[in-house]
């Protein structure tokens, strides 16, 4: 299917993306992350599953923690391995004609000199976690909420080699977070704008460029897009913000923003460029329904 879905790319149609699957878990009571797609796996393919019925085309495998876990000792990467292979059939199994996308995070560690993160140890821990996605047949990748260039660009790097060692045409999809910035525009936690991320993004050879997650509305994620049009044409762009900037509530961060509302200021991200579209935390199976009937 991954050669499939480079038709659909090229065919410049947009493409819808699912919402959230963490907070959905949490709704559901279950403790979100890669366990999770072994110990309830009725939950997660219930997620899928609404979200598939809601119009989304791509879904994301429940995977976002792969990268955190990857240096540990082989009795947890042999579970690991697991948990992925289940993440995958319970988003296959769910996507039907539909296509389902690899998710790999930030490792959650810094490069040094920031951290004590080496760059070969980083190299390592992305091709390790892209590699088992893409024996599990993912049709593209997705390296979502990343905020730092140097960590991106490994794991960009990291699913191109995937891709060509498995022989299929896999696209790479890179997406940054951002938050509004003081000195104005957006900026990542490592203070990197849309501009440079974008740059950085498209040499390290990423089939689309994106934005994810962050603090930010969806009419503040058309901005981020139309930054990201500033830098190239040719880049399909992918944007999946939040349902509205997160907010704390007796202790529990919460998102606000109504499917209808969100639906909306999507319009406007497309409008400034953007032809693959979905959600990240907060946003619901009807966000994405109200979503795909706005379009």
């Amino acid at each position: 299917m991954s050669g499939e879905f480079r038709k659909k790319l090229e065919s410049g149609e947009i493409i819808v993306f699912d919402g959230a699957m963490g907070t959905q878990l949490v709704a559901r009571g279950i403790e979100p992350g890669l366990a999770a797609n072994v110990a309830a796996p009725e939950s997660v393919l219930a997620v899928h599953r609404a979200y598939r019925e809601a119009g989304a085309e791509v879904l994301i495998t429940n995977t976002f923690g792969v990268n955190g876990h990857m240096r540990a000792d082989a009795e947890t990467r042999k579970a690991l391995s697991d948990q992925c292979r289940a993440a995958y059939d319970h988003a296959r199994e769910a996507a039907g004609g539909g296509f389902v996308a690899g998710d790999m995070g930030p490792t959650g560690v810094l490069l040094v000199p920031y951290g004590t993160a080496k760059l070969s140890e980083m190299d390592a821990v992305f091709k390790s976690a892209a590699a088992l996605l893409a024996r599990c047949g993912v049709d593209l990748f997705i390296v979502e909420t990343m905020s730092d260039n140097s960590e991106m660009m490994l794991a960009v790097n990291a699913c191109r080699e995937a891709a060509r060692k498995s022989r299929r045409d896999i696209p790479v999809a890179a997406s940054m977070a951002f938050d509004p910035s003081k000195q104005g525009g957006f900026r990542t936690n490592m203070g990197i704008s849309p501009a440079k991320a974008a740059k950085a993004m498209v040499e390290a050879g990423a089939d689309i460029i994106g934005a994810n997650c962050g603090s930010v509305t969806p009419e503040q994620m058309a901005e981020i897009v139309r930054e990201f049009r500033s830098v190239t044409k040719r880049h399909p762009i992918l944007a999946q913000p939040n349902a509205g900037v997160p907010e704390l509530q007796a202790g529990q961060t919460v998102f606000r923003l109504a499917p209808e509302a969100f639906a909306a200021g999507m319009l406007k991200v497309v409008a400034a460029g953007a032809q693959l579209v979905g959600g990240c935390c907060g946003t619901t199976p009807e966000h994405i329904r109200c979503l795909r009937q706005a379009l």
